[in-house]
């Protein structure tokens, strides 16, 4: 216990958005952190490419000029809307509503790839001097001790911290220790994806794509369009489903590119540039805690991907924005308390658990086809359906009615 090393208020481990939205929410209130990854930057991570408009709030919310900044970028492809494709492959375009308060002419989603929005924000906390990053640092364990957390580190000097912050993925062995969650294979998610060059086809405002097709139900094969021509393609489900159906989800997904017709001929002058890459995706399955003495957990790491959209990143930003309040509180009252972190649960779950809730009950609806099908015919011809599905993804009260059965049956019988 009392050999050298590193000692910092705040220690947040993982340097995606998450991590990076606390780090950089603390240095605008002028408290100190220290940012850890394992990885060197610019890094890869496997991801669908897609920047939410809850990202973008958030970031209007920690730097108006930041947003303007990052919408200028040459890496970012503005997006307008969703299209939804079903098992029978109609097609239902559905417009973002623009919520945000922002400038008009930033958009109400962004996609681009993982590598290059994740620097962005990298070079932006290289210019906080508040933040003290460390790379090629892998954190191995953990022990708390006298109000404190010591963190091991792979190579290099320990760190002991007054606050921990685990914000180190979906794959963050913290997840489960200290975190204590325990995730089953009917609530993680496998997604798979490639880029590809040259697909066509794309809504002019380029619309990001979800195509429930029949033999992924509640899942689906994605195509989000990127800047230089580029397109994010793969696929998700669930591994219970994947396990029980005995599916390879590579190959459900060039199997989907050859032989659906519609797809094919979009991707017959395609070119795959990178190999196919899988990980997993924890998702939310219920309010639990997401602290502890001295600890949060963030982002991924804290089971909040959507379990129908596969969102993450926003959900990511938002914990991450509420870790840094709540360890701002906990600094000033010198209270680290398991009690006191729960005002971060409780904040959290105050902007997103009943998104989250309303959203777990959705794939019961959507893994039957002819429920599917149904839906979108008599959505594609009902502009007053068409607007409220559209809503359904910004607010949440609209979005409660798509969970109740009567829904789906007045919008079958036309009512």
């Amino acid at each position: 216990m009392y050999y050298k090393m590193k000692k910092t208020d705040i220690c947040i481990v993982g340097a995606g958005p998450a991590g990076v939205f606390a780090a950089l929410f603390l240095s605008k209130f002028g408290i100190e952190s220290t940012l850890v990854d394992k990885a060197k930057f610019p890094r890869d991570k496997i991801c669908g490419d897609g920047i939410s408009g809850w990202v973008l709030t958030i970031l209007n919310e920690l730097d108006k000029s930041l947003l303007e900044k990052l919408s200028k970028q040459s890496f970012i492809n503005y997006s307008y809307g969703i299209r939804i494709v079903a098992p029978n492959y109609n097609r239902l375009d559905l417009p973002f509503f623009d919520s945000g308060d922002w400038d008009p002419s930033i958009p109400p989603g962004f996609t681009a790839r993982r590598i290059d929005f994740d620097n962005f924000m990298i070079e932006e906390v290289r210019n906080r001097k508040e933040i003290k990053l460390l790379e090629n640092s892998e954190i191995t364990g953990y022990e708390r001790y006298d109000n404190k957390i010591r963190l091991s580190v792979k190579s290099g000097e320990d760190i002991e911290s007054k606050i921990v912050i685990f914000a180190n993925g979906a794959t963050s062995k913290f997840m489960k220790e200290p975190g204590g969650i325990l995730k089953t294979k009917k609530y993680v998610m496998s997604g798979v994806k490639t880029y590809y060059k040259g697909v066509t086809g794309f809504h002019k405002d380029n619309y990001v794509e979800l195509h429930f097709l029949k033999n992924v139900l509640p899942g689906y094969f994605w195509i989000f369009p990127l800047a230089g021509g580029l397109a994010n393609v793969g696929v998700g489900l669930d591994r219970y489903r994947i396990s029980k159906r005995k599916l390879n989800l590579k190959n459900v997904m060039f199997d989907a590119i050859e032989n659906v017709p519609y797809l094919k001929e979009r991707f017959k002058n395609a070119q795959q540039i990178t190999k196919v890459e899988t990980w997993p995706l924890p998702l939310w399955d219920g309010k639990r805690s997401i602290s502890g003495d001295n600890f949060m957990l963030a982002g991924d790491a804290a089971n909040l991907i959507d379990p129908v959209t596969g969102e993450g990143m926003g959900h990511a930003a938002i914990s991450g924005m509420f870790a840094a309040y709540q360890a701002k509180r906990s600094l000033e009252a010198n209270d680290f308390s398991a009690e006191a972190m729960k005002k971060y649960d409780e904040d959290v779950y105050r902007k997103i658990g009943k998104e989250l809730d309303i959203s777990s009950r959705i794939p019961r609806f959507i893994k039957h086809p002819w429920l599917f099908n149904a839906v979108v015919n008599r959505t594609t011809n009902s502009n007053i359906l068409k607007e409220k599905l559209a809503l359904a993804m910004t607010d949440l009260e609209v979005r409660k009615e798509l969970k109740r059965p009567m829904l789906y049956l007045k919008v079958i019988m036309g009512r």
